[in-house]
């Protein structure tokens, strides 16, 4: 590698008839060099060792011509806190590479000999790969909070039932706009201290103790009583022992982050899921997820996986399933259905916000304002568009892929390289979609490919509606009233 670089270069000369060239006379006397040179030298030698070489140091040579300072090294330093974080960056496309490792030479071959505020970070080690646990690689668990305090338990029992390596996991939680009252927080530091200190376990056993007779791992609601009997089962199975090796194991890492956005719209499903501020209600969760991604996001994660507190039942193995398309894809999505009571029918599609786009829905957009936000799966937005959730064959072949352009936000995996290159969720209006869409918009326009699997479902828990819960209360009515439920 050069390492001085020539900041003068002479012109070249033109071409000169020296022959039309002719002496010129000087108006002053030849000036005799041989007498005063002698003196000139004996001035700057003086000065020199008066000021004992302080502005002749050599720490102010040019940089240009420092081996540790490379191209490839980028320095970071934080003055208020004296510490200093050194980032190589090894990618194939960068500017200037090392060549035979001779310019790194006096880099320390241990992270030991490194003080403790001097980190070192090779990026090409972090890029999301095929057999990621096996290469040691780091997930960054993402879970946002709001209002769940009950919904904790289930969310602790799915997170120990990982079966990917949890001393590879590091675990960020955002808890924001809680209601006064709500102990959200305070039970989340409580349980996240006893699943590092291995006392979880009979913590949340006790826990499914108290509420088995009113319901079944987080709620206590009637409509446990009308649920799929077969559903149910599987449930308390996917809890019950023999668990696996890891399943007590504490994760390598959680942070817990506490930050109000102003979100005012009720945690209810009526709530929630009203068409006229679900708008304003994306962009709120795109300020939010931004916040949690920046402030948790490491030089050393791989992966980052985006996980909502209110699935119910979900494969030990989800990780390691998804990462196995990791060669052609940088984004994967499972399916995601909910079990809802038995008047309703045995199953139904939950997340609607994974499609695949369509030519009607590229025309619906062209006739919005430039803020206005589509929602799918309501009738004011008619796009028609192939959903993920529909596309389902309970028989069907779970490595089955299909390419996306909208992405739901229940269960997203991706590779951190997605995040670092720029794409993040949007809390204002891209391409007439918020949030978790217009993150699927934007990562497809950078490149990107994102990965569904239609036949690789996830459960997420029922949640009732007001119309559900009214017709709940008449079956309790006529229960008491004839003994059992009579539809008559």
């Amino acid at each position: 590698m050069q390492h001085f670089i020539w900041r003068f270069r002479s012109k070249p000369r033109l071409p000169i008839d020296y022959g039309d060239l002719k002496p010129k006379k000087s108006n002053f006397k030849q000036f005799k060099w041989r007498k005063i040179g002698p003196i000139l030298c004996a001035i700057i030698l003086f000065v020199y060792i008066i000021l004992g070489g302080k502005y002749f140091s050599s720490s102010e040579a040019d940089p240009a011509g420092s081996k540790s300072k490379t191209d490839s090294v980028t320095f970071r330093e934080n003055m208020g806190q004296k510490s200093t974080q050194v980032l190589i960056n090894n990618n194939q496309n960068a500017e200037v590479q090392l060549k035979n490792g001779n310019e790194m030479s006096d880099l320390p071959k241990n992270e030991d000999d490194l003080p403790d505020s001097v980190h070192i970070y090779d990026l090409g080690k972090s890029q999301g790969k095929i057999k990621a646990e096996q290469n040691e690689q780091r997930v960054l668990l993402l879970i946002p909070l709001r209002n769940c305090e009950n919904m904790l338990p289930l969310m602790f029992r799915n997170m120990m039932n990982m079966t990917y390596d949890h001393s590879l996991i590091d675990v960020a939680f955002l808890v924001s706009d809680c209601t006064k009252g709500d102990r959200t927080l305070e039970m989340l530091y409580k349980y996240s201290i006893a699943l590092q200190e291995k006392e979880l376990l009979p913590m949340l056993e006790e826990h499914d103790n108290r509420v088995t007779s009113k319901g079944f791992y987080g709620t206590t609601d009637l409509y446990t009583r009308y649920m799929p009997e077969d559903y149910i089962k599987k449930v308390k199975n996917a809890f019950s022992p023999p668990y696996h090796e890891g399943y007590t194991k504490p994760f390598h890492n959680i942070e817990i982050y506490q930050k109000d956005f102003g979100q005012s719209i009720g945690q209810g499903f009526s709530d929630r899921h009203d068409v006229k501020i679900q708008g304003i209600r994306r962009k709120l969760m795109g300020r939010s997820r931004n916040w949690l991604l920046s402030v948790a996001l490491r030089p050393y994660h791989s992966w980052v996986y985006w996980r909502d507190v209110d699935i119910e039942l979900c494969p030990g193995d989800v990780l390691q399933f998804m990462m196995k398309f990791a060669k052609n894809f940088d984004i994967m999505i499972p399916n995601v259905w909910r079990p809802p009571p038995t008047f309703l029918g045995n199953e139904q599609p939950y997340d609607l916000n994974s499609w695949i786009e369509s030519d009607e829905a590229l025309k619906l957009a062209k006739t919005l304002d430039e803020d206005d936000v589509i929602v799918e799966g309501y009738a004011e937005y008619p796009t028609w568009r192939a959903h993920l959730a529909y596309i389902r064959d309970p028989n069907g072949n779970p490595n089955e892929i299909v390419s996306l352009d909208g992405v739901g936000g229940v269960s997203i995996l991706a590779k951190a390289e997605v995040f670092r290159r720029g794409a993040n969720f949007p809390a204002f209006t891209f391409l007439n979609h918020a949030e978790t869409e217009a993150f699927g918009k934007m990562s497809k326009q950078m490149g990107f490919k994102i990965a569904g699997l239609p036949h690789y479902t996830i459960w997420h828990i029922y949640e009732p509606s007001q119309e559900d819960l009214q017709k709940i209360s008449q079956m309790e009515r006529k229960k008491r009233r004839f003994g059992k439920y009579n539809d008559n």
